[in-house]
């Protein structure tokens, strides 16, 4: 059976966020290479600063590891002054795990780095490719929000 004009459209666009996705892997190594912090605790530093805070049960899970695991990252965070331990106002038994000033500049940082080298490369593309561009992103997202059934 032959493919259609939407199966070729929607393999192109797999490889090309794939391709993407492996550019900004490479802005990204370079980036935490020059910072020195193992793969562990540079994901568990994005995890806490994506959010109001973590708990160590609930970052675990985010990153598919145990309780301990998680709390020794945390701790090796905390003694790089990337983070903080504080108690929940809500349950003083639960503690929160946040980012501090110094850890968020340097997840902000790291974020900077990736947007500008997506601003370099929409550079190179014409008006119309970047409105398309736009377009279609904003319709995915939108679809990835909603739960498009896999």
């Amino acid at each position: 059976m032959s493919e259609t004009i939407r199966e070729r459209d929607e393999r192109e666009i797999a490889r090309g966020l794939h391709a993407v996705n492996e550019e900004l892997h490479k802005v990204n190594l370079s980036a935490w290479l020059q910072l020195g912090l193992p793969a562990a605790q540079l994901k568990a530093l994005v995890a806490i600063a994506s959010g109001d805070g973590r708990s160590i049960t609930g970052l675990a899970g985010e990153l598919g590891i145990g309780e301990p695991a998680a709390s020794q990252v945390v701790e090796q965070l905390v003694r790089r002054g990337y983070v903080s331990r504080d108690a929940d106002p809500a349950d003083r038994r639960r503690v929160v795990v946040t980012t501090t000033e110094q850890g968020s500049e340097l997840v902000s940082v790291l974020r900077q780095r990736r947007r500008e080298h997506v601003h370099q490369w929409l550079g190179s593309l014409d008006d119309d490719d970047v409105h398309a561009l736009a377009r279609g992103l904003c319709a995915l997202a939108q679809a990835a929000r909603n739960g498009g059934a896999l």
